[in-house]
């Protein structure tokens, strides 16, 4: 199982920097796991680019329908109060955005659950940063 954050996940559906690894990474793995907040996230940056002109209305429907069909297939971490609570001790560790920090306690919540170290897909290089002093195996996507 590899996780990825929002800013991997969306490299899954457009193509920029770092796109070729997650393809390989969501290709090459068993399943791929992500919180459920990734999916709000994902269309505002899809939206985002909509709106700067970097994507157009057709791309966008295009990514979105991809996205849809992927998004049932992973495992998903929802946001309940255990995951509330190690993101909470993240953020007085680490110097994470509330979402960076959300993200990497659902993916220590559910390494904690399978009982393994599970890879980390980000392209931000505090949160990786974090995830490697948690435990988890972070994966650069736009340097790897």
């Amino acid at each position: 199982m590899t996780y990825l954050d929002t800013s991997a996940l969306v490299k899954r559906f457009l193509f920029e920097r770092g796109s070729a690894r997650v393809r390989i990474l969501t290709t090459s793995s068993d399943e791929v796991a992500t919180a459920t907040i990734a999916y709000a996230e994902l269309y505002a940056a899809l939206n985002r680019k909509r709106r700067d002109g970097d994507l157009s209305r057709t791309a966008y429907t295009q990514a979105a329908e991809r996205f849809e069909a992927h998004w049932r297939s992973y495992t998903r971490v929802t946001l309940h109060d255990d995951v509330l609570g190690l993101a909470r001790g993240l953020t007085e560790r680490h110097p994470l955005r509330g979402f960076d920090a959300i993200h990497l306690a659902s993916a220590l919540h559910l390494a904690q659950s399978l009982e393994e170290v599970i890879p980390f897909a980000a392209a931000d290089t505090r949160l990786l940063q974090a995830a490697a002093a948690e435990g988890l195996r972070p994966i650069n996507v736009e340097t790897e």
